[in-house]
């Protein structure tokens, strides 16, 4: 089953929209101790965070699970608030702080944070772009176009209801056309199984002009929601066609205009991506990065690194996010055991230019390509093969195995092509910055592979156990830890063991 590109990244803004949810106490806390300081300074954003982070309150309340809805409130309320379109450097200032809460809230509450925090990156990044289209273009209102509908005096429209679809039914929205003291707030609270419930409610809430009035309600839909309109003393047989055609021409319209940021979800992948990895201070902390970001802002599950030696021709595995680090680590291969890839890098010689040349790989069978003790040892299905290069330099140091899951077949939509140029361009400069663009030294103590065993003498050491107490619960003679041991110092070019277990900390090999 193909997971196209925008498709996972809606996904990772739903996780972010979730995430707010089960966290809305923490933030509604830390936005309320901001807001505190704003006031007390005489800030004078103050108005503006208030305004937002009330909306945010008010989005929590509602039980709305679309973040559209979040960012149509705020856009139709902020010009009837400050009568004005927001300055970008308020926007983004507010909207900054609100985020800040959040990361705050979820690191506070939770142990394990570490991969929660990119969705509500993303989510964040979609809401300031959506509110800064407002300062560039007049956008459309639906609040405004139905004020206009109400007030027309040939349509004889008494009221309009926007109602939401959510889990279970229907939840009213917003109410135009009718006074706001005429309905109680349960209503807003309240989810209905049909819209006719909900219209039959605001029916007895709307007075008669007279006692034989006649009243017709009848629902448009309209993007995410169902509009409900009322009608009296009026033949509406042919007010439906028009009015339901006339929405379609809209939401038509704002489709069309849509497209143009629809498409560019790549870039939005590409972006999150390098400001990820860029946190980087280390190798070490580069690769495992690169590796997280790959399937974090992609639609992938799994993601195996490795570099890439041309005059071995010949791949060594660096690490495994969701695969058997120690196993991928311990891959050694020479390329031309992989028919695709032997043939990209190797067909016209050993001076392919890799920027022009080499594109991302799409294997929908790997049995037909990888050797098959590991397409079962890793349960490969279908795979990419991403390469990571310098392009300054035009030289491939290395690629990433992507796929899905265990055992699971998968497509791969051009927009995902896309990004993957990007992703290998920015990582290739990126681990740039900690070797030589065209060559892994070997000797680089971020580059030692170790095993199992190996890590665990280390943590002992750093634990503080002795020679003999390491040997003991490892149930291994002395001799043998010392010989780990002056093994480990040697590769990690440590002088003594107490050295060796620093370096190993600092290279995220233990903790």
């Amino acid at each position: 089953m193909s997971l196209s590109l925008n498709a996972h990244m809606d996904m990772v803004m739903k996780h972010g929209v979730d995430l707010l949810r089960s966290h809305q106490q923490q933030i509604i806390a830390e936005c309320t101790g901001i807001l505190q300081y704003l006031r007390e300074t005489h800030k004078g954003s103050a108005d503006a965070f208030e305004f937002a982070f009330n909306c945010f309150v008010a989005f929590f309340r509602s039980g709305q699970q679309s973040v559209e809805t979040l960012i149509d409130d705020i856009r139709s309320q902020w010009v009837k608030e400050f009568h004005r379109p927001p300055e970008p450097h308020v926007l983004i200032f507010i909207l900054t702080l609100i985020e800040n809460s959040v990361h705050k809230a979820i690191k506070e509450s939770t142990t394990r944070s570490f991969h929660l925090h990119p969705s509500v990156q993303y989510l964040f990044s979609k809401i300031c772009e959506e509110m800064l289209l407002i300062s560039k273009q007049e956008t459309f209102q639906m609040d405004s176009f139905c004020e206009q509908l109400t007030k027309s005096e040939q349509l004889r429209i008494e009221w309009i209801a926007r109602v939401s679809h959510v889990d279970g039914g229907y939840r009213l929205k917003k109410v135009i056309g009718m006074e706001e003291n005429a309905i109680d707030s349960g209503l807003f609270e309240r989810t209905d199984p049909s819209w006719f419930w909900l219209s039959e409610a605001l029916l007895k809430r709307t007075p008669r002009r007279k006692p034989d009035e006649r009243r017709d309600v009848f629902p448009v839909p309209w993007k995410n929601e169902t509009l409900i309109f009322c009608m009296s003393d009026q033949d509406v047989s042919a007010t439906i066609p028009f009015l339901t055609y006339a929405m379609h021409l809209l939401q038509m319209e704002e489709e069309r205009n849509g497209k143009v940021y629809a498409g560019d979800q790549w870039k939005d992948a590409v972006i999150l991506f390098n400001e990820w990895i860029m946190r980087s201070q280390d190798l070490n902390e580069a690769i495992q990065n690169i590796a997280f970001g790959y399937a974090q802002y992609l639609p992938f599950e799994r993601c195996a690194l490795f570099r890439y030696s041309q005059s071995d021709a010949a791949g060594f595995g660096l690490f495994g996010y969701h695969f058997n680090n120690t196993a991928i680590r311990n891959i050694k291969e020479t390329i031309d055991r992989f028919p695709s890839i032997s043939k990209i890098l190797l067909g016209k010689g050993q001076q392919v230019n890799m920027v022009q040349h080499f594109q991302p790989l799409y294997i929908p069978k790997a049995s037909e390509e990888f050797p098959m003790q590991y397409v079962k040892e890793f349960e490969l299905e279908s795979v990419v093969v991403a390469p990571i290069y310098v392009p300054s330099e035009g030289v491939l140091i290395g690629g990433a195995i992507l796929d899905q899951g265990p055992g699971k077949f998968f497509e791969v939509d051009s927009s995902t092509f896309t990004a993957l140029l990007k992703f290998g361009q920015s990582a290739g400069e990126l681990l740039a910055k900690f070797l030589k663009a065209n060559q892994w030294d070997e000797k680089q103590p971020e580059l030692v592979q170790l095993s199992a065993r190996e890590i665990h003498i280390l943590q002992l050491l750093a634990d503080g156990a002795s020679t003999t107490e390491a040997a003991e619960m490892l149930h291994l003679s002395e001799y043998t830890v010392r010989d780990y041991v002056s093994s480990l110092m040697k590769r990690l070019h440590a002088r003594n063991r107490t050295e060796a277990a620093v370096k190993a900390m600092r290279l995220g090999l233990i903790h």
